[in-house]
């Protein structure tokens, strides 16, 4: 399979830069799971306003203290459980290697947000996670489950809703905004975190706030999760190194861009 290396995504980034693309988040899959991504991180530093990663943290240990070195300003690392058993159960992973990656990215300086996906596994954790975030003093985002990649009857089953967390966040809050990206609530906590609660799916307010253009692996460029009938392959222009090929070819992605949810499902 075709795969950029981190001299294309340099390119890529200086070009984007003309276009005034200087954010980033690196996702996946697992971003870690690339040797080279510490490289990727500092060629797409002199470029950008601001370097994300999402992360499942079990590699971030071992990396944390080199990618804060390479320019990252900060990760969201997935913590669907504080229970091991169920942290197994729903990842597959250990614990542990996490909550250790969390410890030396603190220590290191990077700034975290952890991502809790609700489940009906970890429906009863909510307060706890809460809790666990406040003590660390980072900051939440409450994911609703996406069928994305599965069926209805799949989805039934594992999916649960963030209505009751919405109605306990509005009580204990001291505070409530709206973040102008992807029109996301966002609950301020008396401990000072911010809890962000994220409901993508059938959300026709957060589809029409987006702004988001992604980069496959294999150099498409694409607008909507949600979709696939609408890409740009720009393979040939990153690796000809054509620069007004492919300014040309993300403004074409982002005439493509529409609202997948026009209206609440």
């Amino acid at each position: 399979m075709r795969e950029l290396s981190p001299e294309d995504l340099g390119f890529i980034a200086r070009v984007a830069s003309r276009l005034d693309i200087t954010n980033y988040k690196l996702t996946g899959g697992e971003p870690l799971v690339r040797e080279d991504i510490v490289s990727i991180v500092r060629e797409i530093r002199p470029y950008a306003s601001s370097i994300s990663m999402t992360t499942n943290g079990s590699l971030l240990k071992k990396y944390a203290r080199a990618l804060v070195e390479a320019g990252l300003d900060y990760a969201n690392v997935s913590l669907h459980s504080l229970k091991p058993s169920v942290f197994h159960e729903i990842t597959g992973g250990k614990l542990e290697p996490v909550l250790e990656g969390i410890r030396e990215a603190l220590d290191s300086g990077l700034e975290l947000k952890l991502d809790f996906l609700l489940l009906k596994h970890n429906r009863d954790e909510v307060e706890s996670i809460l809790d666990f975030a406040s003590s660390m003093g980072v900051s939440i985002n409450l994911i609703e489950l996406i069928p994305l990649g599965m069926g209805r009857e799949e989805w039934s089953r594992l999916h649960e809703s963030l209505d009751p967390v919405v109605k306990m966040l509005e009580k204990k809050a001291v505070k409530k905004t709206v973040k102008e990206f992807q029109n996301r609530p966002t609950y301020i906590l008396p401990s000072g975190i911010a809890v962000t609660v994220i409901r993508g799916y059938g959300n026709p307010d957060m589809c029409r706030a987006c702004t988001r253009i992604r980069l496959t692996p294999d150099g498409r460029l694409k607008t909507c999760i949600f979709r696939n009938d609408n890409l740009v392959d720009a393979w040939d222009a990153i690796k000809s190194r054509d620069e007004e090929k492919l300014a040309e070819l993300i403004r074409e992605a982002n005439k493509r861009r529409e609202p997948f949810f026009k209206t609440r499902v």
